[in-house]
């Protein structure tokens, strides 16, 4: 009973809980802007952005991977951040182009990108130093 699930799932899972809180936060922050502010949308999901992508680091650096968080650490961190983003918007992008409806292309992102960014994040931007 002692694992339930297997030791080797832990660091996914760990990565799942920090995408699920990081979540909660950017739409947290986008909601309270424009509610008390009323700033434009993407104005308040830049700002949203830029506090979740730092939290995310933090919380990846030191729950999900075990590592110590730096800004080397971070730049490579946020790397591929802007690149998750750039493959979320070819990938919607292709279903639109296709004449597809857009929940294939969000379905695709869904399962895809974030498989993608765990192990990217994993053998590159939390690669522990050899």
């Amino acid at each position: 009973m002692k694992h339930l699930i297997p030791p080797r799932y832990h660091e996914f899972i760990r990565f799942g809980l920090v995408g699920v809180t990081n979540t909660l936060v950017h739409a947290g922050i986008v909601v309270a802007l424009m509610e008390l502010l009323a700033p434009p949308a993407f104005v308040a999901n830049g700002i949203a952005f830029g506090f979740a992508n730092v939290m995310s680091y933090l919380l990846n650096s030191r729950f999900t991977f075990r590592t110590p968080a730096t800004f080397s650490g971070y730049r490579r961190f946020l790397t591929v951040s802007l690149v998750s983003l750039a493959l979320t918007l070819l990938i919607t992008s292709g279903v639109e182009y296709a004449g597809l409806h857009y929940a294939v292309g969000l379905v695709l992102v869904i399962f895809i990108v974030p498989v993608l960014n765990y192990l990217v994040l994993k053998l590159w931007a939390f690669k522990p130093a050899t």
